[in-house]
């Protein structure tokens, strides 16, 4: 669990500082401008996925990376996003592909100011395992669904990719419901309010802003459920916001992607929700949310009650509509 932690800090760029001296055996790509520079500039090979067209361009050649490896593994990823959204999120995204002296993927960063583009690092010495169990991708590709928003609420985008992540390599098979649901019921305690905190809004720590921001959208998964006696889904709002957007090439408010969500399910779930935990901390009742939902973790293992009253929600989840 430390390892993936330690991942969604450099996923963001909160640890990019600390890796890149060590990851980097060519140019520095670590601003925009030469990022953007290399999408436009460099050779690149064109992926078209769920109506979406995406550049990859590896970086100055990438020496000693595998590049249909990489490829192949970009398509996958690619393919767990468009399970869940319905289509590739945006018309376009540059890839911007690194080789670094590493056994590892990441960091990884996603830009929308100068068109939708993800940076990402690729260790020369990553196995296969690293791309079998690769989040990191699919969590980058998530951001590109919804609108940027102002920096106080960046857990929004941060909550919403890595609630979405595992759901979303779930439904396209690449990842068991028991291993989907195993981040939530372990990690989603960490974005519990601590002493001193503010609300979402304020209160910018790791855990507040991934699985604080995650528990935002769970809570919003279920409340949408009942509401409409499953009639509508937090997936209905996502793939709404993401049409009516066009994704994270354009800045919205808060209340903005919100109304967009709720008007998809006709709720007011999400504002709701929003002018509850932005201002003050909120403490999640996770271990009755998680009961009601018949996930549970015994002895290393997640095991799920298919009585429980929210059982069917839960399978609806990985499985998708």
């Amino acid at each position: 669990m430390e390892r993936r932690r330690f991942l969604y800090a450099i996923a963001g760029g909160l640890a990019l500082g600390a890796w890149l001296p060590d990851a980097l055996l060519q140019r520095d790509y670590d601003d925009a401008a030469s990022l953007y520079a290399a999408l436009r500039d460099q050779p690149h090979q064109r992926l078209s996925i769920g109506g979406g067209d995406l550049d990859v361009v590896f970086a100055d050649g990438a020496p000693g990376l595998d590049h249909d490896r990489v490829i192949r593994w970009i398509r996958k990823s690619a393919t767990a996003v468009v399970t869940y959204f319905g289509r590739f999120p945006v018309k376009h995204v540059g890839l911007l592909v690194i080789a670094g002296a590493s056994n590892r993927i990441g960091p990884a960063t996603t830009y929308g100011f100068a068109g939708s583009a993800i940076r990402l690092y690729v260790g020369r010495d990553a196995a296969d395992d690293a791309f079998l169990e690769d989040w990191m991708l699919v969590h980058e590709m998530i951001h590109l669904a919804l609108p940027e928003v102002p920096r106080q609420s960046a857990w929004l985008l941060e909550g919403n990719a890595t609630y979405i992540e595992p759901i979303a390599r779930a439904q396209a098979g690449q990842l068991s419901p028991e291993i989907a649901w195993r981040w939530s019921v372990e990690d989603m305690p960490k974005g519990q309010p601590m002493p001193g905190d503010l609300g979402l809004d304020h209160t910018h720590t790791w855990g507040r802003t991934y699985w604080g921001g995650a528990a935002f959208w769970l809570l919003a998964e279920v409340a949408i459920y009942e509401q409409t006696d499953g009639r509508r889904s937090l997936q209905d709002a996502l793939r709404a916001i993401n049409r009516d957007s066009s994704g994270n090439g354009v800045t919205w408010s808060v209340d903005k992607v919100l109304a967009s969500g709720d008007a998809a399910t006709g709720t007011g779930v999400l504002t709701k929700l929003y002018a509850e935990m932005k201002d003050k901390p909120v403490r999640v009742d996770l271990e009755g949310l998680f009961r009601k939902l018949g996930v549970a973790e015994e002895q290393g293992s997640i095991v799920f009650d298919d009585r429980a009253p929210l059982a069917r929600l839960r399978m609806r989840i990985t499985k998708g509509r």
